[in-house]
């Protein structure tokens, strides 16, 4: 999936809006950074190919 946008980039710029916001618009951008960053861990997992058979990675001492 091609995108112009950097979710990871998009996330932490979220973030740092909401650090300065107050009252419901600091929550509904923290909601927007936790949507660019599931997005960005998505685009992560697929682009690093077959989960693990659990459906997860594996951790450190599985492997």
């Amino acid at each position: 999936m091609y995108t112009e946008y950097d979710p990871q980039h998009e996330a932490e710029a979220a973030m740092k809006r909401a650090a300065e916001a107050e009252g419901a618009d600091r929550q509904r951008l923290i909601q927007l950074a936790l949507a660019w960053h599931e997005l960005a861990r998505d685009l992560h997992d697929e682009q690093a190919g077959p989960s693990h058979p659990a459906g997860r990675r594996p951790l450190a001492r599985e492997r």
